[in-house]
């Protein structure tokens, strides 16, 4: 998968990542109530809580408010995710202020780490070998279904299935959010994951592992604003090791 392979690519360049990531601290970190707070290693479906908290944006100009939910279940080739940071990307921006249509009720947040806490019922083996519980994974904004004809090509970025689904309707590729909130029922739907809340569903191939020598906080802007910046560098400006650069902007991309 492009994804993985490009983070592998990056994360073979550890010392420059986190040097970099230092300074990119711009990640909010949730964490599950006391009461709630189990490890990783020891979830299961009958064990684990019955529901999470998860920040909701309802409309244009009014406040999140913090809901709770039943906890989302993950479908085969799906991965449930135990948020450990969540950044707040500038598109997430355009949405509070109506700059950028999107389906709501609706959670906000793609830029995303955590610990894998579950396998979705008749997941193939090889991805719960990949991602076994207890992994540290990081999340892609743009979310691959694999199968379409931007997947195939490696073209990952253009997937088909996200943009119809997910960015058209708010759902995942079966036509349907995981998200529902525990007092009514009412279906929220997921902006990407909907990483802010303590839990979020990822389609495998949205995620690759994160090696423990990365911090969750830092890293977690991996899967969207890193690699804006990297694609950037490396296939439009073709930038070498050695080259002299002017970086115009603040935050994570370095942009404006």
């Amino acid at each position: 998968m492009v994804f993985s392979s490009a983070c592998r690519s990056l994360l073979r360049h550890r010392q420059i990542a986190t040097s970099y990531l230092s300074c990119c601290r711009r990640s909010i970190c949730t964490s599950a109530p006391t009461e709630e707070r189990i490890e990783a290693a020891g979830y299961h479906v009958s064990g684990g809580p019955s529901f999470m908290r998860g920040t909701v944006f309802w409309e244009p100009d009014r406040p999140l408010t913090i809901e709770e939910f039943h906890m989302p279940r993950p479908k085969a080739g799906e991965l449930l995710i135990k948020t450990k940071a969540c950044g707040v990307c500038h598109s997430d921006l355009h949405v509070l202020k109506g700059e950028l249509l999107f389906s709501s009720p609706c959670v906000l947040g793609h830029e995303i780490t955590g610990e894998v806490v579950e396998h979705g019922a008749h997941t193939d083996v090889g991805i719960t070998k990949r991602f076994p519980i207890g992994s540290h994974v990081v999340g892609a904004f743009i979310m691959p279904c694999g199968n379409c004809f931007f997947c195939v090509k490696g073209q990952e970025d253009l997937c088909e299935a996200f943009f119809a689904y997910n960015r058209a309707k708010g759902t995942l590729y079966d036509g349907q959010t995981r998200l529902f909130l525990r007092n009514s029922g009412k279906p929220v739907y997921m902006y990407s994951m909907g990483g802010l809340a303590e839990y979020c569903v990822i389609p495998a191939n949205a995620v690759a592992t994160l090696p423990n020598s990365l911090p969750y906080t830092e890293s977690a802007i991996l899967g969207c604003a890193v690699f804006t910046a990297y694609g950037a560098m490396r296939h439009a400006a073709e930038m070498r090791a050695g080259d002299s650069i002017a970086v115009i902007g603040v935050g994570g991309i370095g942009a404006r």
